[in-house]
């Protein structure tokens, strides 16, 4: 399969939703990956403390795979964003355009 696509079942979809922390009205999970490949849900709108970071990595394949993608576009890392199409990525600033990190094929 290309490498823009990812293929995963439904299952493994709402699976991956189960993991997020803090629910948003736009996005159905994002999570934040930093250069140490460490991911962990969203919880607050600016920079997460240390302390307020819940490791998530090796709970979910789709996460792990997201977040690995993410790391080879930005090194750096940063906060992504997932619903049932694709996972994307955005800029720094306010009025940047989403990216996408990978199309995701989901299979029943």
């Amino acid at each position: 399969m290309d490498e823009s696509f990812l293929a995963l079942t439904r299952a493994e979809f709402e699976q991956l939703k189960v993991l997020v922390r803090k629910k948003r009205w736009d996005w159905p999970a994002v999570f934040s990956v930093n250069h140490h490949r460490e991911i962990w849900p969203f919880v607050t709108y600016k920079w997460t403390p240390e302390e307020e970071r819940e490791p998530v990595r090796g709970l979910s394949r789709v996460i792990d795979e997201v977040a690995d993608r993410y790391l080879k576009l930005r090194t750096d890392g940063g906060r992504f964003f997932i619903d049932d199409r694709l996972a994307f990525y955005k800029g720094a600033e306010i009025r940047d355009a989403y990216n996408p990190i990978v199309i995701f094929k989901i299979m029943d």
